[in-house]
């Protein structure tokens, strides 16, 4: 073990006590201090070399694979450490970029707080683009969490602490750790060390940011969740879950709301979750010349001509399309959607919908039959619909 001290004082007058790190200039805040930051298990630094900002990361106990996993970075036998004052040893570190930026976990803090519904969604965005890479490979960051990651100035997201990765060459082993617990499955022990590892923190994390664009006063309501919003190991039970799922169904976010119904998942591996990105990223496609058809894949519906699918297998249920609107059910809630898959008109509360027909469609709520327009306002039935209406009335005595 070594110890933050023996770090300090290395670095604090570094000459004479590195192998290659010659001309390292630790860097120092305003009152003259070591410019740092430490974790659980490491310490890290930033320095100047050779004209450029870079970190160096210092290990209490070295995990394994540092090499493998840092590549060139790695520095083997770097800096010596004092035991006694007239003796020490010599232990390895790794030398990486520095990244100018704030943590995901403060920019996702500072924009709840401002209510900045935009930013929420560029976070969003940028999040799933890197998260989508990272469940798609054969290779995982095994800690992944907010903080973490960081965001540039131009808005892209880097990940740091490599330290618990897993690659191919590591199959077979233990998990050198269980990776934090408030943004992991809670399922997962020692012996889930595979390309698996970010599938269940990837889709808290994506289910979170999306679900602040939508509402940034959640991350107020659940301030007592052990990561953000959720805490995974009651997640069965948890109350910002069902809100955030809840919040999904009624807006008809589909693909965010299958990726946030994976939370309940009873395993830390979700192979669905690499589809649920690309239909999430997808670009809305270009309305097809002929009408969509309905298909069934996995016990969920979608449409698709006979060369695209045009709107991933992403609902409970749903209609052909008529008028160029398709009603479809996510969770409990009607929505009707365009050809391209976009919501246009969502119908809370409504225990039935029916197709679309000369502009107008019937709804279902409480028990009463009434109708809607294009734009998803009230319309007047037509004459034989109102008899209808009139006949049902009679029938019940109302």
């Amino acid at each position: 073990m070594h110890t933050l001290r023996q770090y300090l004082t290395t670095l604090d007058d570094p000459r004479g006590l590195t192998r290659t790190l010659r001309d390292m200039e630790p860097c120092r805040d305003a009152e003259g201090r070591l410019s740092y930051t430490a974790g659980n298990s490491a310490v890290v630094f930033r320095i100047r070399l050779a004209g450029r900002l870079r970190t160096l990361r210092c290990y209490a106990r070295p995990p394994r694979h540092l090499q493998q996993i840092y590549g060139a970075g790695y520095l083997p036998r770097e800096l010596y450490l004092y035991d006694s004052p007239r003796s020490g040893t010599w232990v390895d570190t790794v030398l990486g970029d520095w990244i100018e930026g704030t943590t995901l976990q403060e920019a996702i803090r500072d924009a709840a707080a401002a209510r900045d519904t935009a930013r929420l969604r560029s976070l969003a965005e940028a999040f799933d683009r890197l998260a989508a890479a990272l469940v798609a490979d054969d290779c995982a960051h095994g800690d992944l969490k907010p903080d973490n990651i960081v965001v540039a100035p131009d808005g892209t997201l880097h990940p740091i602490d490599l330290d618990a990765s897993f690659l191919p060459a590591f199959a077979g082993e233990p998990s050198p750790e269980l990776g934090t617990a408030a943004f992991q499955h809670p399922a997962r022990t020692v012996a889930d060390f595979d390309a698996h590892l970010d599938d269940y923190p990837a889709a808290l994390i994506t289910s979170a940011l999306h679900a602040l664009a939508l509402d940034p006063a959640l991350l107020e309501r659940h301030a007592a969740a052990d990561g953000l919003l959720f805490t995974p190991r009651s997640i069965r039970h948890d109350p910002a879950l069902r809100e955030v799922l809840g919040l999904f169904e009624r807006t008809g976010r589909a693909a965010e709301y299958r990726i946030a119904r994976l939370l309940l998942a009873p395993t830390l591996r979700l192979p669905e979750l690499p589809a649920l990105y690309d239909a999430l990223l997808r670009p809305a496609p270009a309305a097809a010349a002929e009408t969509p058809e309905l298909f069934v894949a996995g016990g969920l519906w979608g449409y698709r001509t006979a060369t695209q699918t045009v709107v991933p297998p992403l609902y409970d249920c749903g209609f052909d399309f008529t008028e160029r609107l398709a009603a479809v059910r996510l969770g409990r809630t009607w929505h009707f959607i365009d050809p391209t898959g976009r919501t246009r008109i969502s119908c809370p509360g409504c225990e039935a919908v029916k197709p679309f027909r000369d502009g107008r469609a019937m709804i279902l709520r409480d028990g009463r039959r009434s109708w809607i327009d294009r734009t998803g306002a009230p319309a007047p039935p037509a004459a034989d619909e109102a008899i209808c209406w009139t006949d049902a009335e009679a029938a019940v005595g109302r």
